[in-house]
């Protein structure tokens, strides 16, 4: 099995599913009819930056996990992917939470048009609710981003390191560094013995070599 696929799986899934938290958290979530009065007369939209605004940070965070993925070690592959399931966990279960109570994911601007923060109070003026795809859309792509993460943690030593070939090139300096250095030793130590073959010469032929 070619597990060098899984790597370009791996990251292409976490970066598409991160794309897909980040428009979900910018789209239309939720259609509020309401009693009392608003700037718009036919009901109120809710937005994902209002009903999960923590959703563009675990988007981010994917797209972020996706970069260091590329280069990363394979022990920091494993923390990133058990980091990114948790991402994923808290993507889904934010997303599910917003979709089952969507006055309670509505609050903030539905305080902001009443002036009323009492979220029971709040309850008694929404006449009703109708949610959007977008919801179920976040909450999807957080459930899929967990087994992705999973994956990484039990594959990312079948990718092969990024740093090898730095490794390598690194290898390749040092060896040449410590050639080099052979040979200059080399060279000194023959410089050296030629001077001794010299001095000998000298006093075989009665000549003093410490005289110039």
């Amino acid at each position: 099995m070619d597990y060098r696929k899984f790597k370009a799986y791996s990251l292409t899934a976490t970066f598409v599913l991160s794309a897909v938290v980040l428009l979900s958290w910018s789209q239309t979530w939720f259609f509020l009819a309401v009693t009392f009065p608003t700037e718009n007369s036919e009901g109120l939209l809710v937005s994902g930056q209002i009903a999960a605004p923590g959703l563009s940070a675990l988007g981010l965070s994917g797209f972020a996990t996706t970069a260091a993925l590329a280069i990363s070690s394979i022990l920091i592959r494993r923390v990133l992917g058990l980091l990114l399931s948790f991402v994923g966990i808290f993507v889904a279960f934010t997303s599910i939470a917003a979709w089952s109570d969507p006055v309670s994911a509505s609050a903030a601007q539905l305080t902001q048009l009443s002036a009323i923060s009492d979220l029971e109070t709040l309850r008694t003026f929404v006449v009703s609710v109708a949610a959007t795809a977008w919801p179920g859309i976040a909450a999807t792509a957080g459930i899929l981003i967990v087994p992705v993460g999973i994956v990484i943690v039990f594959t990312a030593g079948k990718w092969g390191t990024a740093s090898r070939k730095f490794d390598r090139a690194s290898q390749k300096s040092s060896d040449r560094a410590h050639t080099e250095q052979q040979t200059r030793q080399l060279g000194v130590s023959e410089d050296s013995s030629a001077t001794n073959i010299d001095a000998w010469d000298s006093l075989s032929h009665g000549t003093d070599p410490t005289i110039n």
